[in-house]
């Protein structure tokens, strides 16, 4: 039975049917959704072995210096450290580490946190940091942190809000957190529509608007959301890739870059990231609706004796 990943409501409208899994070519074909509660678009029925089509994921490889250097010119904005100071960061979503390393090198305290143990472990032993694996490892982690960061992770969340308050915990008052993530509500994904880029199923199994994952932001609490696009190639490059070639074609899509630059310059809204803020203290107590009342200081009542005297009393 569906259940809505954000609202919990059980009814739907298909959005996308029977769509393979273009980038790595793994079996299979899976569909999308729109809640009718809050118009989340997410993933219909994820796959119980849904590890398997990480096996070989290319955002977990180690890549060469020429690959890097690609990376931090074209998608380097996507990936912001605040200025002018450090503290304590959990990176949510690791990659191969590269994020984790350079927030290092600049003098935070980094941990990671991965859902498979397996790949947590080699990815400390690969980057010499911290990584907890499993959200029972992460809330019995003592600590807070003063930056939580989700670069292109959120939507490969099966529990998102779950998630989410798990970060809230972990902030200290003041902290923020950031979340990257592709726009499904942007004309980059109207314009290819089933052959989108950031759909990758069934990899990502939430596709949050800009206004969706504000409203969520808010109800677990955080304040201050700020919401900005991340203008890439990426998305164009790829999206002509499985326009063209109904897959991945690294060809295609280095091809395509050049023109994606001028594309993201035009349109740039295929991705957009948005921070918030933990209160620095708890938000005061709100009346629901009308079914509590504030309490109003009540006077003792006066014996009807001393009311008579008093009564009595020249004014």
């Amino acid at each position: 039975m569906f259940e809505c990943r954000n609202c919990r409501d059980q009814l739907f409208d298909l959005v996308y049917r029977n769509l393979p899994d273009r980038l790595h070519g793994k079996a299979g074909v899976f569909s999308y959704v729109r809640c009718r509660g809050c118009g989340l678009v997410q993933l219909l029925n994820v796959p119980d072995d849904l590890g398997a089509y990480y096996e070989g994921y290319s955002l977990h490889t180690q890549k060469s210096l020429t690959y890097r250097a690609f990376r931090r010119l074209l998608l380097g904005h996507c990936y912001p450290l605040p200025r002018g100071r450090t503290g304590r960061l959990l990176d949510v979503g690791c990659g191969e580490g590269w994020y984790m390393r350079l927030a290092a090198r600049r003098g935070w305290r980094v941990c990671g946190y991965e859902l498979d143990g397996e790949y947590a472990r080699t990815l400390s032993r690969h980057t010499g940091l911290e990584v907890v694996a499993g959200v029972d490892a992460l809330e019995g982690r003592g600590g807070q942190f003063d930056l939580v960061t989700f670069h292109f992770s959120f939507e490969h969340l099966t529990a998102p809000t779950r998630m989410l308050s798990l970060a809230f915990r972990k902030l200290a008052p003041g902290g923020r957190v950031y979340i990257s993530l592709p726009n499904p509500a942007g004309r980059e994904a109207r314009a290819f529509g089933g052959r989108w880029f950031h759909i990758d199923p069934p990899r990502h199994i939430t596709l949050f608007t800009k206004a969706q994952i504000r409203d969520l932001l808010a109800r677990t609490g955080f304040e201050g959301a700020r919401v900005r696009n991340l203008p890439a190639p990426t998305g164009f490059a790829g999206s002509l890739s499985y326009l063209l070639a109904g897959r991945m074609s690294q060809p295609i899509w280095l091809a395509a870059t050049a023109p994606g630059v001028v594309w993201s310059l035009f349109v740039g809204d295929g991705m957009f990231a948005v921070t918030a803020r933990k209160p620095l203290a708890p938000a005061p107590p709100t009346w629901d609706e009308g079914r509590y009342e504030p309490e109003v200081p009540q006077r003792a009542p006066v014996p009807r004796d001393q009311a008579r005297a008093r009564a009595a009393r020249p004014q």
